[in-house]
């Protein structure tokens, strides 16, 4: 199971009881020296030292008080200071922002522990802490030579943080130096302990996390600390506005090769266009997987520029950073090739398919959302009997030496892309020159797939009727051993074993719209619009993607089976809407913390489907009892005929096109309920 920053325990532990032994030697690394950060990354005590009592200073939403005891300059091994190690008591106070994000981190705070609420900031203590700054930001503090320097304690310090699932600090700061610009990084022994970053370089956001390690894992599982955001601020936007985009991402070429579980060989090719100067490339990639409580690494064998030079490149923590030759003007182009080995391929729950990461990188990819828009093309090798499914259209399917080979291509971009393998049969028709293919778990279920094909294509004549037409010319329907959720990557859906259960299926369409997955099938080929063609341009604006789409299959089973369908639709978002209203708005959603515990935290995970699914569903289909269904889906073919091809959509948008074909203006309304708790 890969990591990702704020990943639920519940799913690390869910490791396969049984796979194939035989994982690939551990190749020669061509790295290139010195790696982004090497110069930071060990850092030692000069031996100086100050009297920290009485000092204070403020970074970004915080601001620091020492009230007793000693700080020690910390440096380079060259000497660079570059920082302080405290020894004593000291508080820190962070201010979240506007008064929605304060009862958000509050809220946190209760939730996963490491600060308190006081006057609408958290307040929390510490005795000791390691201060990094650039030079932009460093204090002008006067340090002189002191008593012998408490090394074996800063020693610890730095140890007892340095297995947490947080981004690269040494890297950070290297790129902020180079640039001239701003970042700092706190560790703080608390309980339970803190970091704070302020990182307007290359995050554009400030964060106050807590890490911990729960209690009840199983034993030998690696040691690390896992962590959950109490509150992140935009740094030079608001929530409102979509992230700063750097270099975007606009191709990815990649030639995947299934080795022994849960192993396999990567080759990847990815070109991108810089929007502003570039001089690094910041990436999120899934650099560790758990695999039978052993902790397996990304192992990169080669990263080079497109003509094959290597780059300097820093992997770990769930990224890649990347220094590049020269610093990119905007509009210049840069292609990186990369060879690697990954433990993607395990074989969850012993099950007969696997699948590459879709949420947490299995290829490189930029921080921000907005910033990936890209083509793709996959070759994709699965050892026989396996059958391998990729976005994008096929350009042919072969058989070589004991491989399944699939090639596909998609030229329309996307945000991400997917690929996975497993023991399958097809079926397929095509309609109106968009191909179905059905893909069934384990054994054929020619009945159920007869009738998904037939649910498929009436469903995606309705929309292009109400939306315009179908992004994909081809559209997988796969079914995944699991039961209660479906997804819909570009070209197709990954849906659970219940919509493949041939005792649900008669002669007629409309009975599988009496069995409780007509919303989900519905809702999940309503992606291909909402998510695809309009995009939403960060966590804040997910509603986009999730809520649309769930407005968009009330209309289909309306029409497919019936109004009072729609009113028992209507009926379950309201209540829960009504359930988890209170929680944050749904542009926060997104932000609400889990608790760090080794199994999953349902209550949040609620929550959070609850806001962005169901209120934001109650929100539009309100919307559409008030203007009416011409004038409500005329605004919606507009949005996404307005918006098309567009990276940086945001809730505002939506609003002021809303505003603009009503004659009415509609901002006061989101922000008593959109960005607001209050229910309509």
């Amino acid at each position: 199971m890969r990591l990702e920053y704020g990943l639920a325990l519940g799913l690390l532990l869910a490791v396969p009881a049984a796979a194939q032994d035989g994982a690939p030697p551990v190749p020669a690394a061509a790295t290139p020296a010195p790696s982004p950060g090497a110069p930071y990354r060990d850092t030692v005590l000069s031996g100086r030292t100050a009297n920290a009592a009485g000092l204070s200073f403020a970074v970004g939403a915080a601001r620091y008080e020492l009230g007793t005891g000693s700080l020690w300059e910390v440096t380079t091994k060259d000497g660079t200071p570059v920082g302080a190690f405290f020894l004593g008591a000291g508080t820190l106070a962070f201010s979240a922002g506007d008064p929605q994000a304060a009862r958000l981190a509050a809220r946190n705070a209760k939730h996963v522990g490491g600060a308190k609420e006081v006057d609408g900031e958290l307040r929390a203590t510490f005795s000791r802490a390691a201060f990094l700054f650039s030079a932009a930001l460093r204090p002008a503090w006067t340090f002189a030579a002191g008593e012998e320097p408490p090394v074996r304690r800063f020693a610890a310090h730095v140890e007892r943080f340095a297995r947490d699932r947080t981004p690269q600090v040494a890297s950070r700061l290297e790129i902020a130096e180079a640039a001239r610009g701003a970042y700092f990084a706190a560790t703080l022994e608390a309980d339970p302990d803190l970091r704070h970053v302020f990182d307007p370089v290359t995050d554009d956001e400030e964060v106050l996390r807590v890490v911990d390690r729960p209690a009840g894992l199983p034993g030998g599982f690696p040691e690390m600390r896992f962590s959950r955001d109490l509150s992140r601020r935009p740094l030079g936007r608001t929530r409102r506005q979509a992230p700063r985009v750097d270099a975007r991402l606009v191709a990815v070429d990649v030639d995947v090769r299934e080795g022994p579980a849960p192993w396999g060989e990567l080759k990847v090719t990815e070109t991108f266009v810089a929007v502003r100067p570039v001089s690094f490339l910041v990436l999120g990639f899934a650099t560790e997987t758990i695999y039978r409580n052993d902790l397996l690494e990304t192992r990169l064998r080669a990263l080079t520029d497109g003509d094959g030079r290597p780059l300097p490149y820093a992997l770990g923590d769930g990224e890649l950073v990347v220094a590049l030759p020269k610093p990119l003007a905007p509009g210049a182009r840069l292609t990186l090739r990369l060879d690697y080995e990954a433990p993607y391929f395990e074989r969850a729950g012993g099950d007969n398919l696997w699948e590459l990461p879709i949420a947490s990188g299995w290829y490189p990819q930029p921080l921000a959302f907005n910033s990936s828009h890209h083509t793709f093309h996959a070759v994709v090798r699965a050892r026989k009997p396996f059958l391998a499914f990729a976005s994008g259209e096929t350009v042919r399917r072969t058989e070589e030496d004991g491989w399944n080979v699939l090639e596909t291509r998609l030229e329309k971009p996307v945000p991400f892309a997917t690929v996975l393998a497993g023991k399958y049969t097809t079926q397929e028709s095509t309609e109106d020159g968009v191909t179905c293919r059905v893909a069934s778990y384990g054994i054929p279920k020619e009945m159920s797939g007869k009738m998904l094909l037939s649910v498929f294509h009436g469903v995606r004549k309705f929309y292009e009727w109400l939306l315009g037409p179908f992004p994909w010319k081809e559209f997988t329907i796969v079914e995944i051993n699991d039961y209660g959720f479906g997804q819909a990557p570009p070209g197709m859906m990954r849906i659970t074993k219940e919509a493949f259960q041939s005792s649900i299926f008669t002669d007629e369409v409309s009975s599988l719209f009496s069995h409780g997955i007509n919303q989900r099938v519905a809702h999940e080929i309503a992606h291909a619009w909402f998510g695809y063609v309009v995009a939403d341009a960060s966590p804040e604006h997910q509603w986009i993607s999730e809520a649309f789409s769930e407005i968009a299959s009330m209309y289909a089973i309306e029409r497919l089976k019936g109004k009072a369908e729609g009113k028992k639709l209507a009926g379950t978002w309201a209540g829960s809407a009504r359930h988890s209203a209170k929680a944050a708005p749904i542009d926060l959603a997104n932000g609400l913390a889990p608790k760090i515990a080794s199994t999953w935290d349902s209550s949040t995970a609620i929550d959070r489907v609850e806001l962005v699914y169901s209120k934001g569903a109650h929100l539009l289909h309100t919307l559409r009892l008030e203007l009416g269904d011409d004038l409500f889906f005329t605004v919606l073919r507009s949005f996404l005929r307005s918006f098309e091809k567009q990276r940086d959509v945001t809730t505002d948008d939506f609003v002021a096109l809303l505003s603009f074909a009503t004659k009415k203006d509609w901002k006061p309304w989101f922000e008593r309920y959109y960005y607001g708790t209050e229910m309509p």
